[in-house]
């Protein structure tokens, strides 16, 4: 009995499963067709000259920021009032959004509705749109305010200001009504000093964008956040004239761009530093203060468009020295991290065309590849030697390679990330030394001579 239960059982389900099977799909069962590329953004995307995003806090007590709501709003207040003579409820990126051609999603609407703008507006482009971010956080016996300036469509610093309180006096502030102005006038003393230079391109003409990352994160409340040192390091390579992504703050640009339908054009680093920080601990007696503040940082160093490992920089001391008007200067107390920096900087210098460092039989090996803009199968020509001559000795891209090679460029820096080149006609004619330029050969050419 169970035997024919078992087989009725058996085929039913096998006759259910065929016809469903046989049956042709409803429309809305249908594999859903391969996505299409998205559709180039249009020309005539505007977005605001400004935008103030809220307050970000690093390591500070969730209790001390409850009691600091109100007076971080208010502070807030100060900068929208700065650079747009508005009223939050008045002017804001959902409203903007709701004017462009292009459809902000739902899940961002409530974001959007706190990130304060402008009112006049430009196309995109680099350099149009600033988007400001107050930053509040705890390092050792100290609280820094920071207000940084990012590019909206890049996502790099174009400046950098701070100051600091002596934590005890700022936490026993936060607490008294009476004071409430003194973070307005501290927020409004650095939006008074912040600049934004040049036009949003890189003020070195180098392709070299610094990265930076933490390799611990450790909030503690006598030590405060290694996310603070960090703000410091970042202020300290722009006043060094680095470009520098920021290492905080991405999902804000991302949400940013997503509701005002920008491309993904924010700037990967192409150097990337990984600080483990070792913070001082706050001192016990109330009458002891740390100036300077003795900070230690071990750097691990990466070539960011290949992902291969450089050499680490040695243990380097960072004293913070603090001013009178609350400014912490970083100073190393070796040159070994400026020192690459300078040198990447050099080596990524858009202004120089790559040069052959290395040949291999039919393979020639830059001293430049893909961070200064090098792709798969660009053609190349030599850029110098008698007339024509660039006209015989042509190649193309196949490959990139790194510091695993360990070639040294004729310039006299070492490679660390580099484009390998195959010449497919003027075999044996290169040298070491010589340089490439993109061949401006149009194809498909005309019979018989080339076009341009």
């Amino acid at each position: 009995m169970k035997q024919i239960l078992f087989k009725k059982l058996g085929l039913g389900a096998f006759s259910l499963l065929f016809g469903v099977i046989s049956r042709p799909l409803p429309c809305n069962a249908q594999t859903a067709p391969a996505p299409t590329p998205a559709a180039a953004p249009s020309a005539d995307i505007q977005v605001p000259e400004v935008m103030i995003s809220d307050w970000r806090l690093f390591g500070v007590d969730p209790d001390l920021a409850r009691q600091l709501r109100k007076r971080l709003a208010s502070s807030r207040t100060v900068l929208i009032k700065k650079w747009t003579q508005e009223n939050l409820a008045s002017k804001n990126l959902a409203t903007f959004a709701d004017n462009s051609p292009h459809k902000t999603p739902p899940l961002l609407k409530k974001f959007a509705s706190e990130v304060a703008v402008s009112a006049n507006s430009k196309p995109a482009a680099v350099g149009a749109s600033i988007v400001y971010e107050p930053v509040l956080c705890r390092l050792a016996d100290r609280y820094l305010v920071h207000l940084g300036a990012a590019d909206a469509v890049l996502g790099t610093f174009r400046g950098s200001v701070h100051t600091s309180f002596d934590a005890r006096s700022f936490e026993w502030e936060a607490r008294d009504p009476a004071r409430e102005s003194n973070l307005d006038d501290a927020v409004t003393a650095l939006a008074n000093r912040i600049t934004i230079p040049g036009d949003g391109k890189p003020l070195d003409n180098s392709a070299l964008h610094v990265g930076m990352a933490l390799a611990k994160e450790h909030t503690r409340r006598d030590e405060g956040s290694a996310m603070c040192a960090l703000t410091l390091m970042a202020q300290t390579l722009i006043d060094q004239q680095f470009t520098v992504v920021r290492p905080w703050g991405n999902e804000t640009l991302g949400k940013i761009r997503n509701t005002l339908g920008l491309p993904a054009n924010l700037r990967r680093p192409t150097r990337t530093l990984v600080f483990r920080w070792s913070l001082p601990r706050t001192p016990k007696s109330r009458q002891t203060r740390l100036n300077p503040m003795p900070l230690t940082a071990d750097i691990q160093v990466a070539e960011s468009v290949l992902g291969q490992p450089l050499p680490n920089i040695p243990e380097t001391g960072w004293p913070g020295q603090v001013g009178a008007n609350g400014q912490i200067t970083l100073t190393s107390s070796n040159n070994a991290m400026m020192d690459f920096l300078r040198q990447e900087r050099a080596a990524l210098s858009l202004a120089e065309a790559p040069q052959v460092a290395k040949i291999n039989r039919a393979w020639v090996y830059l001293d430049k590849g893909r961070a200064y803009g090098l792709e798969m199968d660009d053609r190349l020509v030599i850029n110098e030697g008698p007339p024509n001559y660039g006209a015989r000795v042509k190649g193309h891209v196949v490959g990139f390679f790194g510091p695993e090679k360990k070639i040294v460029s004729p310039r006299g820096f070492p490679v660390n990330e580099g484009a390998i080149v195959f010449i497919r006609k003027g075999q044996g004619e290169t040298k070491i030394g010589q340089t490439f330029v993109f061949d401006e050969t149009v194809f498909p050419t005309t019979y018989p001579a080339g076009g341009k």
